[in-house]
C-alpha cells in the first residue's frame, strides 16, 4: 500500500508555518537515530531451527536505521538478493516496470555500510504499482507482485523478457483496492512462491489475511489463513490516514517465512505520525506464530525516524552463522524533504 494519494495534509497557517520551520531546523539538528536497538541477551540462530513458541525478540538484534543517501529519491517497496552485494529494489510509483539494481554493502556486525545504485533495468511496461519482488536463483527468474491488477509477473533476469503473467484469482474477486498483493518470496526448500493480500478480503474477519502458495509457473496450489495482531490505534480517521496489514513475506527457506505486520497512522496535521512494524515467524498451516522483533519509527518535531517499511530481504549471513534480514522503507519520493530513504537489517 502506498499513501501517495494519501498524502500528510498540512494545513496552511501560521501555526502551521512555524511548526514546519522548527521541523526544518530540527531536521538538520537531530540525531540520525534515536532507539534503542541492541538486545540484551545472547543471540540464537533461528533459520533452521523448528519452532518454538514464545517471544524471541531478546535474542534479535536490531539495527540503526541507515539513510540511503546515494540512491534517488524513492517509494521503495521491495528488494531481493540476485548476487553477492547486489539487489533487486523496486519502486511502487515514479519508475516503468522494472527494477534498480543496488548495492548495499553490510560488515562483519551485519550493520549497513554504504548503499548504491548501479542503474535500473526497465522491463518495458507501465508500473502497475509494483510492491514486491522475488528471485529463483535457479532458474534466474525474477518475480514481481503488483497491487494495482493483483498480479505477479514472471521475467527472465538474464534477457528481461516476460515470461509469465497470473492474476491471483481470489484476491482479483474479493480484494480492496490497494490492499491486496503487498508482498511475494520464493522459497526454495519447497521451490514454490507465496504471496499475501495486504488487508482482508471482502467477507473476510478484519484481521484476517490470506496467504497463497504458487508454484514456480504460478498455479495457485494452496490458501493459508494468517492472523494479525490488533491494531495499536483506536484513532477512526479513515483509511487516507491509517494503513494497517501485512507488508511483506520472506521465505527462510526451512519451510517458514517471516511475516511484517505495518501500522501506519498518519496525524491531520503530519505531526505525531508514526509506524510500527511487527515481524512474526509463521509456518503455513499452522494457527501459530511466533514473534521475533518489532520497533516504532515517527515523525515529530525533533524526531525524522519515521520510516514506513515495506520491503524484507535475505542478505549474507555473518560468520557465526547468524542471517542479516535486510528491510527498505518508502519515503514517498523523500516527501517534502521531511522522510528519508531508510533501511535497516536485523540480525536472526
Amino acid at each position: 500500500m502506498t499513501f501517495r494519494n494519501k498524502e500528510f495534509i498540512l494545513p496552511i497557517s501560521a501555526a502551521t508555518i512555524i511548526i514546519i520551520g522548527v521541523m526544518i531546523f530540527s531536521y538538520f539538528h537531530a540525531p540520525a537515530e534515536n532507539q534503542p536497538d541492541t538486545a540484551k541477551h545472547p543471540y540464537i540462530l533461528l533459520t533452521g531451527s523448528s519452532m518454538l513458541a514464545g517471544d524471541v525478540s531478546d535474542y534479535i538484534w536490531v539495527s540503526a536505521q541507515y539513510n540511503a543517501t546515494k540512491v534517488p529519491p524513492g517509494n521503495y517497496s521491495g528488494l531481493v538478493r540476485l548476487v553477492g552485494n547486489r539487489y533487486a529494489v523496486i519502486s511502487d510509483f515514479g519508475t516503468p516496470k522494472g527494477y534498480y539494481n543496488f548495492t548495499i554493502e553490510i560488515n562483519k556486525k551485519g550493520e549497513i555500510t554504504d548503499i548504491r545504485n548501479n542503474g535500473f533495468r526497465n522491463l518495458g511496461k507501465d508500473n502497475e504499482d509494483e510492491e514486491a519482488v522475488t528471485f529463483d536463483h535457479n532458474r534466474h527468474h525474477i518475480y514481481i507482485g503488483n497491487e494495482d491488477t493483483s498480479t505477479i509477473e514472471e521475467f527472465d533476469a538474464l534477457n528481461g523478457q516476460r515470461l509469465n503473467r497470473h492474476a491471483i484469482s481470489e484476491f482479483v474477486r474479493r480484494g480492496i483496492s490497494n490492499r491486496t498483493i503487498e508482498s511475494l518470496t520464493y522459497d526454495p526448500s519447497a521451490d514454490c512462491l507465496y504471496t499475501c493480500d495486504e488487508g482482508p478480503l471482502r467477507g473476510d474477519p478484519g484481521q484476517m489475511v490470506t496467504i497463497v502458495k504458487l508454484s514456480p509457473s504460478l498455479d495457485e496450489q494452496a490458501y493459508y489463513t494468517y492472523v494479525m495482531d490488533d491494531p495499536l490505534s483506536e484513532v477512526k480517521i479513515g483509511d487516507n490516514h491509517h494503513a494497517f496489514g501485512v507488508a511483506e513475506l520472506l521465505a527462510l527457506g526451512d519451510g517458514t517465512l517471516l511475516v511484517l505486520e505495518r501500522e501506519f497512522l498518519v496525524a491531520p496535521a503530519g505531526i505525531g505520525s508514526w509506524v510500527v512494524n511487527k515481524i512474526f515467524r509463521f509456518k503455513p498451516g499452522s494457527q501459530d506464530k511466533q514473534f521475533i522483533t518489532g520497533w516504532r519509527t515517527q515523525l515529530n518535531v525533533d524526531d525524522f525516524t519515521l520510516a514506513n517499511y515495506e520491503g524484507m530481504a535475505l542478505g549474507p549471513k555473518l560468520d557465526d552463522g547468524r542471517q542479516v534480514v535486510i528491510l527498505c522503507a518508502d519515503s514517498q519520493n523523500r516527501y517534502h524533504g521531511l522522510l528519508r530513504d531508510w533501511f535497516r537489517t536485523i540480525i536472526i
